[in-house]
């Protein structure tokens, strides 16, 4: 004859556990053995890595780049390609004369007429020649100024043309040497002088005549071979004039 053994239930007993009305056993599932686990009791997996919990992100990433790429290099556009002369539009031989036309937006700080308007500027300037001097003109305004010492001057001599109240702002008259060193981009000019386009005693920066003759003087170094002139208002295009 077979005997069957039935598996001790906890809180069975005299001494029932806590929880448990004496005499009785915790409540099971239908089919299932004390001290079984239900199927449907999570089970304690292996954590997940750093890869699987950041694989949305490493996945964005490249795109993240790519977004921030394209705002600096429209940033380094922005500011730095219009400050600055970066593109030579015409270039001419010394005493031949250039017309000169580009668009700009006006500020109505000389002409109040054309405030917050986008206006073309049209003139045509002639470099009538480059010259190094041994001493600069008194200035309108102040002292005289020596020529500093380990540099040399150079007086740069041009025509204009234009009508009356053409925006001059901006000019900027430089001298390169064969070497690619540019001079003179800096304003004022070694006399003070704010504007190189201008006549010395011309209130505003607009023009006053139909023709004018100016001078800007450019200091360079003293082993420096001049081979260039350059005329722009304020980039990012400019004129090139070929010296002898």
């Amino acid at each position: 004859m077979t005997t069957l053994v039935t598996p001790a239930v906890p809180g069975q007993g005299p001494y029932p556990g806590p929880g448990v009305p004496a005499g009785g056993a915790p409540s099971l599932r239908p089919g299932l053995l004390p001290g079984s686990v239900p199927p449907d009791v999570p089970r304690a997996g292996r954590p997940r890595g750093w890869w699987r919990r950041n694989a949305v992100w490493l996945v964005l990433l490249p795109l993240a780049l790519v977004v921030a790429t394209g705002a600096s290099s429209f940033r380094v556009w922005a500011y730095w390609w219009p400050d600055g002369l970066h593109y030579e539009s015409q270039r001419v031989a010394l005493g031949e004369t250039a017309h000169l036309e580009d668009e700009y937006f006006d500020m109505g700080y000389d002409v109040p007429e054309r405030a917050d308007t986008w206006v073309v500027r049209e003139l045509d300037a002639t470099v009538t020649g480059v010259e190094q001097v041994d001493e600069l003109p008194e200035p309108t305004y102040g002292l005289p100024v020596p020529i500093p010492e380990g540099s040399v001057a150079y007086e740069v001599r041009l025509h204009f043309a234009a009508e009356p109240q053409t925006d001059l702002s901006l000019c900027q008259i430089a001298l390169v040497a064969d070497d690619g060193t540019r001079y003179g981009e800096s304003s004022p000019d070694v006399l003070g002088n704010s504007n190189r386009c201008s006549l010395p005693d011309a209130e505003g920066f607009v023009s006053e005549q139909p023709e004018w003759d100016v001078s800007s003087f450019v200091l360079v170094d003293p082993d420096a071979t001049i081979t260039e002139a350059r005329l722009s208002f304020g980039g990012p295009d400019y004129l090139t004039v070929e010296l002898p």
